[in-house]
């Protein structure tokens, strides 16, 4: 796991990280395919507490990037 990840989001408050959540949805109508901004959603809501958001997000990200689709189960089941 890239640790920027994970102390990035562990240093966030959870009103901090539902608006970075928010924009990075935004960011996603844009780019629903970048397996970037799938990860972070995926991070996030797994920071949040919400397996099953972060769940369906891994399986999109498995469609485009299937080492990355790991890396974030790892992050799922870690929290």
């Amino acid at each position: 796991m890239e640790q920027g990840y994970k102390g990035l989001f562990s240093k966030m408050g959870e009103g901090l990280l539902e608006k970075y959540l928010e924009d990075a949805l935004k960011e996603l109508q844009e780019r629903p395919k970048d397996p970037e901004i799938l990860f972070k959603i995926g991070v996030a809501y797994s920071r949040l507490n919400k397996v099953d958001q972060a769940r369906e997000i891994y399986k999109k990200l498995k469609e485009v990037d299937k080492e990355k689709a790991k890396e974030l189960l790892d992050i799922i089941y870690e929290t």
